[in-house]
């Protein structure tokens, strides 16, 4: 598989904007991932734990290069390095962690299923045991005869909506987050949407932002909105992004910071192979 990431790479990415400095490899992970190039997932995340610890700024390029030669290794081998570097990780470690899960599973109704299912096995097999879920295993033929549940609710983040009222307050957040990003052009879009076919507009908002972009528990609103730039920033979906890219301001990003996640996932994208139709669109 081709590998994109180098250590000089890995801190020109670090290092792109100041005002990236707490989200450079969430934006980086989410571009990667809608590239198709998950392979370049764990070195992000490797990096990132390694640089939350004291004074690991000072060190940059000898972290760099220690991700790069650690993640080089075999699964096995990898695996047990990675398991004695993190017997205790820290409360940012864990936090870390479940925000580039939630970053990777956003990118799914933007960029497709398949390509969220690569990005979360690929960091799966490189995140240390210790932050893994502890989970019994789903037997899919016993659930649906109904003797069993077919997901697993202890360890979920989001809340399993078991009733109308708790769907419905789903819709709710998901509309309300809706209208913040959208703002003055929230209803025609809305309808537009809709005349192209309601069942779209019913998936957008039940499925979408409902209970995946309005989720706010793991990643901020405008922590997702930056994401959801880098996902589109790739695909050559102009009418989208610039809709996204005001959202953004709408909802809470300075311009500076939008920017700054636009021209990083441009330069990711190209490091990809990517080539765009048309340029791509700015605020």
């Amino acid at each position: 598989m081709n590998q994109i990431l180098n250590a000089q790479r890995l801190i020109q990415l670090s290092q792109f904007h100041p005002k990236l400095k707490t989200i450079w490899y969430l934006v980086a992970a989410a571009t990667f991932s809608v590239c198709n190039e998950p392979q370049e997932i764990p070195k992000l995340y490797h990096y990132a734990m390694l640089l939350s610890n004291d004074n690991a700024h000072m060190y940059r390029f000898t972290l760099a290069s220690q991700t790069i030669d650690l993640l080089r290794a075999d699964l096995p081998v990898k695996k047990n390095l990675i398991n004695e570097n993190y017997q205790h990780p820290t409360f940012f470690q864990k936090q870390l962690t479940s925000k580039f899960r939630e970053v990777i599973l956003k990118t799914g109704p933007l960029a497709g299923l398949p390509k969220a299912i690569n990005g979360l096995t690929v960091l799966k097999e490189t995140t240390p045991d210790v932050l893994l879920p502890n989970l019994d295993p789903i037997d899919p033929w016993d659930a649906a005869m109904g003797n069993s549940s077919p997901i697993s609710e202890t360890a979920m983040r989001r809340k399993h909506d078991k009733t109308i009222q708790e769907r419905d307050h789903t819709i709710q957040d998901g509309l309300r987050h809706w209208n913040s990003i959208y703002n003055k052009v929230s209803t025609r879009v809305v309808n537009n949407l809709n005349n192209s076919y309601p069942d779209l507009w019913y998936y957008t908002l039940v499925h979408v932002y409902g209970p995946l972009f309005a989720f706010d528990e793991i990643l901020s609103a405008q922590e997702t909105s930056l994401v959801i730039i880098a996902s589109l920033v790739p695909q050559d979906v102009n009418p989208q992004l610039r809709g996204h890219l005001k959202g953004a301001l709408n909802i809470g990003c300075d311009k500076e910071t939008v920017e700054a996640v636009r021209g990083l996932a441009i330069l990711i994208s190209q490091w990809c192979g990517v080539n765009w139709k048309s340029g791509v669109v700015k605020l």
